[in-house]
């Protein structure tokens, strides 16, 4: 059950009315209630018109697991669409989180979504952060702007297209139902999806001629620079077929060896290395290990 909060109604029925594509981003800082506000417009917005929900939010995701981040539609079936950013957060890794927001939200409008919502990163505060979502929402267009905030926490961000012809921005205010999560918490979500994620893999090889290779790629002739290290398997667009643990590296740089969920090793076009290692058997807490 979705706990609705002050002004949500409001905004559906503002893109009720609309009578055209409709594209909502979604700010607010962590524990801001941004997912549950978001999983209410699709709920609500799916129900007259083909929605696409875009989760950018690579530490709590919600589509994909860690590291990704995901687009599906609604009503379903559909096939989620993943891109791999190689972190659990969008620090140090902004061009990737900007890429594959860009590249979801425009892989949306080709599957014809009326609306698409968009559960943006909880970065926020500071100059970093406010200039990460300045980036975010010139980028990807947005028809509008739903500000989640305490009190005016937001609005020198949200000056910055106060006076944009096409955007229209929403301000509301963040539940008091909203939960503050331990970062615990967050670590132990992670780790739980993780598991369930890669609980049906298993290892094989991947020949690595012709592949072209991404990210955070290691030295190849280094076994220890390879192994455990969490790689995604794309397809020609870059979206992930599947992500997988690297193992052992072949003599030579050749074969990969990779713990993954059940994929089609001929539809791999490239390889992209992320900045974690994964440890599956590792006590609680202690599952991944950021690599340089």
């Amino acid at each position: 059950m979705i706990s609705i909060g002050e002004g949500w109604k409001d905004l559906v029925a503002a893109l009720a009315e609309s009578d055209g594509p409709e594209r909502v981003y979604v700010v607010g800082a962590t524990d801001s209630g941004k997912t549950t506000l978001c999983r209410y417009l699709v709920d609500e917005t799916a129900t007259r018109t083909r929605t696409a929900y875009v989760d950018c939010d690579t530490g709590q995701s919600r589509i994909g697991p860690p590291t990704t981040e995901g687009m599906a539609l609604y009503p379903g079936p559909s096939e989620p669409c993943l891109r791999f950013v190689g972190s659990t957060s969008p620090g140090g890794h902004f061009i990737q989180t900007l890429t594959g927001a860009k590249r979801l939200v425009e892989k949306a409008a080709e599957r014809s979504a009326g609306a698409t919502v968009i559960d943006s990163p909880g970065l926020v505060s500071g100059r970093v952060g406010a200039e990460f979502q300045f980036q975010m929402i010139d980028l990807l267009r947005p028809t509008r702007i739903v500000a989640l905030q305490h009190g005016r926490e937001l609005e020198r961000l949200l000056a910055n297209f106060a006076r944009h012809p096409a955007m229209v921005i929403h301000r509301v205010p963040i539940s008091p139902v909203a939960v503050a999560r331990t970062a615990a918490g967050r670590r132990r979500y992670r780790e739980e999806r993780f598991a369930a994620y890669f609980a049906d893999a298993r290892s094989q090889d991947i020949p690595l001629r012709g592949l072209g290779l991404q990210g955070r790629v290691p030295d190849l002739q280094n076994p220890r620079g390879v192994e455990r290290r969490l790689v995604s398997l794309n397809d020609p667009d870059n979206f992930t077929l599947a992500l997988g643990i690297a193992g052992a590296m072949h003599p030579g740089g050749r074969r990969l060896e990779v713990f993954a969920p059940p994929f089609d090793p001929r539809a791999v076009a490239s390889v992209r290395f992320g900045s974690i290692s994964l440890d599956l058997g590792a006590e609680p807490g202690s599952m991944e290990c950021c690599r340089p």
